[in-house]
């Protein structure tokens, strides 16, 4: 069973890297920069599991890749590019099976439509883009996988298994995309530290951040609730009730930050802004909210907000760290 990562980012290369150090055929569909690097000097990841450098095959586009019946494909690329990505694949995504390892919730609908079988895929760590070529894994170290919509086979056993072998913590859910909503409650702030310039760890240190997210979790769940959405927590972290609980205790958290910039837990949206991409996935996370708040009459102020502000952002190449707390409670009184 050959893997094929397609749309190897940060997060792809990590999985693909691993995978393939571990003796399992991967090969990486990646942007041409990347591509090139990991061809000429072979895959760079450094971090939290120690420093490698990988060699396997890594091409920029999917249609150099010879698929065969028995192929795995790892569908990495942020949701903006699924469409486009799944158009590239064509007609040769007839019988062949998909794991969708992305944020957001509708990508298994997507990929349905084209392949044979799809799994959903939960991503539980962080990893950064250093440079074409070179990868920083800096926190967590856990996947999930479940079948969509529902359920657990033989083939998410297998998976499992090798992903463990690859030093993952790979977990089966059965209600796969219950827990992909627990995950996408988690990615809801990211919009914030984008727009802050914060890292995750101060976001989480500091009290008047940790409120804020507070308020665009407890804003989302009032919204899911009256749409019946069904939320289950990703294995060994906390309910959402229990999050909003944890994030509303006063005062500053106790720890001490890294002053080590690659080790910081720096969200997607962070990335995005900072290297000027020119978009962010954010339509997909807390416009998710907003869309379904309208659908059920329920205002979404704060993820109104984080909508707004980032895609602006995105759009005018503004860098993180635009707009403080301060700025955006006041925004918030104002509308």
């Amino acid at each position: 069973m050959r893997i094929i990562v397609y749309g190897a980012g940060a997060v792809g290369s990590v999985i693909g890297g691993y995978l393939h150090n571990a003796g399992h055929e991967t090969v990486l569909v990646c942007s041409p920069s990347n591509a090139e690097a990991i061809s000429k000097n072979g895959l760079q990841i450094s971090g939290i599991k120690g420093e490698f450098a990988i060699h396997l095959p890594a091409v920029a586009d999917i249609g150099a890749v010879d698929l065969k019946k028995d192929d795995i494909l790892f569908l990495t690329m942020k949701t903006f590019d699924t469409e486009v990505a799944l158009k590239k694949i064509g007609k040769s995504a007839k019988g062949l099976t998909a794991v969708c390892f992305q944020n957001a919730v509708c990508n298994e609908a997507l990929a349905a439509g084209k392949f044979e079988s799809v799994y959903g895929g939960i991503v539980f760590f962080g990893a950064t883009y250093l440079k074409p070529g070179r990868i920083i894994h800096v926190a967590e170290n856990s996947l999930g996988i479940g079948r969509y919509p529902t359920g657990v086979d033989p083939f998410v056993e297998r998976l499992c298994s090798m992903l463990s072998d690859a030093g993952f913590a790979a977990t089966a859910y059965p209600d796969i995309m219950a827990v992909k909503w627990s995950k996408l409650f988690r990615n809801l702030s990211n919009a914030l530290f984008g727009i802050t310039g914060l890292s995750l760890l101060e976001g989480i240190k500091y009290e008047a951040p940790r409120m804020m997210m507070a308020d665009i979790l407890e804003e989302a769940k009032r919204v899911t609730d009256a749409e019946g959405v069904e939320i289950v927590p990703l294995a060994g972290q906390p309910p959402v009730d229990k999050m909003i609980s944890s994030l509303r205790k006063p005062g500053d958290r106790d720890f001490e930050i890294s002053g080590d910039e690659k080790m910081m837990l720096r969200p997607s949206t962070w990335q995005d802004l900072y290297l000027k991409r020119g978009r962010t996935e954010v339509d997909y996370l807390n416009g998710e909210i907003v869309r379904m708040g309208k659908a059920n009459g329920i205002q979404t102020p704060y993820n109104s907000l984080m909508v707004n502000i980032v895609t602006q952002m995105a759009e005018k190449g503004i860098q993180p760290g635009a707009y403080t707390i301060e700025q955006l409670n006041e925004m918030i009184k104002q509308n």
